[in-house]
């Protein structure tokens, strides 16, 4: 028994000392990759311990995986930290990455400066002159090429955060919008203000407006400005054209530092302008620069990133394919592009914050719409909010796409478009509070989705949505959720609306919509619908309905199983398909709604002749718990209970 027991313990250490059980690893700010990676003798390099976990896995991967963690400080990345599939971890034995327990992990983007760099502009510098009156005497300056910083990017990627605060770009106005005068065609518009003519020694200014729908911002460069006829042109068309009396501001201007917190970057002479904020001395100041994502995880399984700052990139923050990974328990905040990109199959986002996203929050992608197999991809009890700084327009908080991917638990908020788009099949997406958002469109909604007939499975389920307005004006409102364009086949099921200036539920002529078990209170509509579908149903290669659906091969097995209503769409003719049928408003709960139903005579008059309508009380208080503190929970006596099948919804379990 002695000998059994002395040879276990010498083959124990034999494994041990020739690497074969697998063991953690440690990175720090002060570390040094010649050392063996141990708490006493860390790595200087999340690259190091990607490579020596390479040369450990082939040995052995240890029954629990293996874990990096990283210790507190700044971690400038001069490239992105990229994992691929042979940094793949194996079920139940991830690979993680993630900070030491309690301590501050920031993946940095970009440069930091030191506040002694900068130094005050003066006569004796060219641009004084084109300087604001009142930003003379205020405006500092730093040549970034005497600081080894000599690739400024292209326009308007690059930006500016001081104390993890972003400053703002200059521009003019400094709040809100001016408008258009005229339109001399899709380039050239009008202006009355003699303020651009400050502006005849820049070259890289830029103009951002709704130039002709409240729904659709574009920025393009300002190609020529002509003073004498008060005409600014644009070097491209916006998406739509420009009209008379349309809203826009222009940005990227020396000449508009104005106020504290406002700056410029030249990029030809590399000189960065700013007029700091009070106590800018001793100031944590970072410049964005990395162009691709921070940390990307390509074509890989079962690793997780847990607890870190990802931040300051000119990029997106993370992206990831591959299936089975998590991000977990981080923020990613002050990034160019998206927040994170999820695609492949099972990989997820959870228990994370996504706030200062120059695009889209956080993109899930995955699934086979083909076949009608599921992505699996989620993003749960997350808070997103400020996205969509630099597209103004779809560019939500969660985007949605293929099959069968999920968005549970979340808060959204503070974003001037969408919260939620989706498209494609069979997502879920339930128990998010949605609010403070489409503050700045028309004819949007928080939730949106449109133009497929095929867009069938989706359940938009147990949400609450409130406080949902826009501040742009001659805006007509905007809705909660907003089925646009023929969009059919989708359940919202058991949501609370409350303050939506617009309709709770909008339906643009889709089919087979089922909207039932919601309590909709104080909105300017509850439910509206129109005909649409006669007369737009093939306007444009944007719209055919029907030959999108006829890609899926809709009329066989999965999706005519699957879907046996949309196989059947054609039953009673082409010009039949065009009509709202088989809609459902069943067993919902209003109060205080300017209108109950509300419809257009878009296409013709009387859409809800082809809705079956039951089962619901149009006026009557709710009852809500505490409404004043947006507890819109159900009491008991709830006169909701008295319509036969209704369900109590889950107020208490929304948001993270």
């Amino acid at each position: 028994m002695l000998m059994n027991r002395l040879l276990l313990v010498l083959i124990s250490s034999m494994l041990l000392a020739s690497g074969s059980f697998a063991r953690d690893y440690y990175v720090a700010v002060d570390g040094n990759d010649t050392n063996a990676g141990t708490i006493e003798k860390p790595f200087a390099t999340l690259e190091k311990a990607r490579d020596t976990i390479r040369q450990t896995k082939a040995r052995a991967l240890g029954p629990n995986g293996i874990t990096v963690y990283v210790r507190d400080g700044k971690y400038l990345r001069p490239q992105g930290f990229a994992l691929t599939d042979q940094d793949s971890g194996e079920p139940n034995r991830s690979i993680s990455y993630r900070a030491y327990p309690g301590e501050a992990v920031r993946l940095i983007g970009g440069y930091e400066l030191r506040p002694q760099w900068l130094s005050p502009v003066t006569p004796a510098d060219v641009v004084y002159s084109r300087l604001d009156p009142a930003a003379r005497g205020h405006c500092l300056k730093v040549d970034l090429s005497a600081h080894g910083i000599t690739d400024c990017g292209q326009a308007l990627q690059m930006e500016l955060s001081i104390n993890g605060k972003l400053m703002r770009l200059a521009r003019w106005p400094n709040e809100g919008f001016v408008r258009t005068t005229s339109a001399e065609n899709d380039i050239t518009f009008g202006y009355d203000d003699p303020r651009p003519e400050r502006w005849l020694a820049a070259s890289d200014a830029y103009a951002a407006g709704y130039w002709r729908h409240g729904w659709a911002n574009r920025i393009e460069r300002i190609a020529q400005i002509d003073a004498a006829n008060k005409k600014i042109t644009l070097a491209k068309a916006p998406g739509y054209g420009i009209q008379a009396n349309k809203p826009y501001y222009v940005l990227n201007l020396l000449e508009e530092i104005d106020q504290p917190g406002e700056w410029y970057l030249d990029r030809q002479s590399k000189v960065l302008y700013l007029w700091p904020l009070d106590g800018f001395a001793g100031s944590e100041i970072l410049l964005s620069a990395l162009t691709e994502p921070i940390i990307s995880l390509k074509g890989t399984s079962h690793i997780q990133i847990k607890e870190f700052f990802v931040e300051m990139g000119a990029a997106s923050g993370v992206e990831v394919t591959g299936h089975d990974n998590l991000v977990t328990n981080c923020t990613v905040r002050n990034v160019r592009k998206d927040g994170i990109i999820i695609s492949g199959e099972r990989n997820g986002v959870a228990r994370c914050e996504v706030h200062g996203i120059g695009e889209t929050g956080v993109s899930l992608a995955g699934g086979d719409r083909y076949r009608l197999v599921a992505g699996e991809n989620f993003v749960r009890n997350c808070r997103i909010h400020n996205f969509g700084r630099w597209e103004r327009t779809y560019a939500p908080a969660i985007q949605i796409n293929g099959v069968g991917n999920i968005a549970a638990n979340n808060l959204l908020y503070d974003g001037p478009h969408s919260a939620i788009l989706f498209g494609g099949n069979e997502h879920l997406i339930g128990l998010n509070e949605i609010h403070g958002v489409c503050y700045e469109v028309d004819d949007a909604g928080s939730i949106y989705c449109g133009r497929d007939w095929g867009l069938r499975g989706n359940i938009i389920r147990n949400n609450f949505f409130h406080n949902i307005k826009s501040n742009l004006p001659g805006s007509n409102g905007v809705h909660a959720v907003y089925l646009d364009d023929c969009a059919s086949g989708i359940t919202v099921f058991g949501n609370v609306f409350y303050d939506i200036s617009g309709r709770a539920i909008m339906c643009g002529g889709g089919r087979d919509n089922t909207i039932e078990n919601n309590v909709i209170a104080k909105c300017g509509a509850a439910h509206f619908t129109d005909r649409r579908g006669k007369v737009w149903i093939d306007k444009d290669s944007s719209w055919r309905l029907l030959d999108k659906i006829k890609k899926y091969n809709y009329t066989e097995p999965p999706w005519s199983t699957r879907y046996p209503k949309l196989a059947h769409i054609l039953d009673n003719g082409y010009e039949q398909a065009k009509e709202p049928e088989g809609c459902v408003i069943r067993c919902n709960l209003g109060w205080q709604n300017k209108r109950w139903l509300q419809e257009s005579s878009l296409g013709a008059p009387g859409g809800f002749k082809f809705y079956t309508i039951e089962n619901n009380i149009e006026d009557q208080d709710p009852r809500f718990v505490d409404e004043q503190d947006l507890n819109l929970a159900l009491r008991d006596d709830s006169p909701a209970y008295s319509m036969r099948g209704f369900q109590r919804i889950p107020f208490e379990s929304i948001g993270p």
